[in-house]
C-alpha cells in the first residue's frame, strides 16, 4: 500500500472511545456496508466495547483489507495520540483508484481503520453512521 501518513488525519467522532480496537468482522448487510471493531485493551476483557461503522451501499466505492500488524506507510503515526481512525481527501490510493476508473466521483473519503491485527482503507463517498453495541 502506497505512504498515506502525509495525508492522514484523525477522525474525531464522539461516539468512538480512543482506545485500542481490531476489527471483528467486514461484511455487506442489510443496513449497509459494515466495518465492526471490538475493544483490544486488555482491562477491558469483561465488558469490551464494541462499534460497528456503517456505510450505505451507494457510498462504498472501493475497500482494502490488509491482515497484517504493521504496514509500514503507517509507522510513523502514534495511535496513542491520534487514536485508530483516520481519513484523507488525498492519497495515492484515490488517485491510483481514479485512474483505473476515470467515473470515480471527485469528491472522495479515504478512510482508514487501524486494527490490532487487520488494516481496512474504504474510500467512500461520505462518513459512517456509528452504532455502538
Amino acid at each position: 500500500m502506497p505512504d498515506v501518513t502525509f495525508h492522514l488525519k484523525r477522525w474525531d467522532n464522539q461516539s468512538i472511545a480512543n482506545i485500542r480496537y481490531d476489527v471483528e468482522k467486514i461484511s455487506w448487510e442489510d443496513i449497509g456496508f459494515v466495518v465492526s471493531v471490538v475493544s483490544d485493551e486488555p482491562q477491558m476483557d469483561e465488558n469490551k466495547p464494541r462499534v460497528q461503522l456503517v456505510w450505505d451501499p451507494s457510498q462504498v466505492i472501493s475497500y482494502h483489507v490488509t491482515d497484517e500488524t504493521y504496514r509500514s506507510d503507517l509507522w510513523g503515526l502514534d495511535f496513542q495520540k491520534q487514536g485508530r481512525f483516520f481519513t484523507a481527501n488525498e492519497s495515492e490510493y484515490i488517485d491510483r483508484f481514479k485512474k483505473l476508473s476515470p467515473l470515480t466521483p471527485d469528491e472522495v473519503i479515504h478512510f482508514t481503520i487501524v486494527g490490532t491485527n487487520t488494516i481496512v482503507d474504504l474510500l467512500v463517498k461520505d462518513y459512517p453512521l456509528v452504532k455502538k453495541s
